[in-house]
């Protein structure tokens, strides 16, 4: 089976608990966060995370919830498909 994956890229500004509430949203749709790198600079919270994607019927939902939570906590969020893999 192709493993498909979503590329996201948090931005704004730091505080504790971006990457729990983050990747909560993520685990609500039960994918997979394969990999994960995160790096403050400055003040700003920068969060890169490759998703593999369980079923494309969700992403979405998965796009509109996690956009939503995003704009809550300030932060900009910006989404790729990257196909199978």
């Amino acid at each position: 089976m192709n493993q498909r994956y979503l590329v996201i890229i948090v931005v704004g500004p730091d505080r504790p608990g971006l990457i729990s509430e983050i990747t909560s949203v993520i685990a609500d749709f039960e994918h997979n966060i394969e990999e994960m790198d995160q790096v403050v600079m400055k003040g700003i919270f920068v969060l890169t995370l490759l998703v593999n994607i369980k079923d494309t019927g969700s992403l979405e939902s998965l796009r509109k919830k996690l956009s939503y939570r995003c704009n809550e906590l300030g932060l900009e969020v910006t989404f790729y498909y990257a196909g199978a893999k």
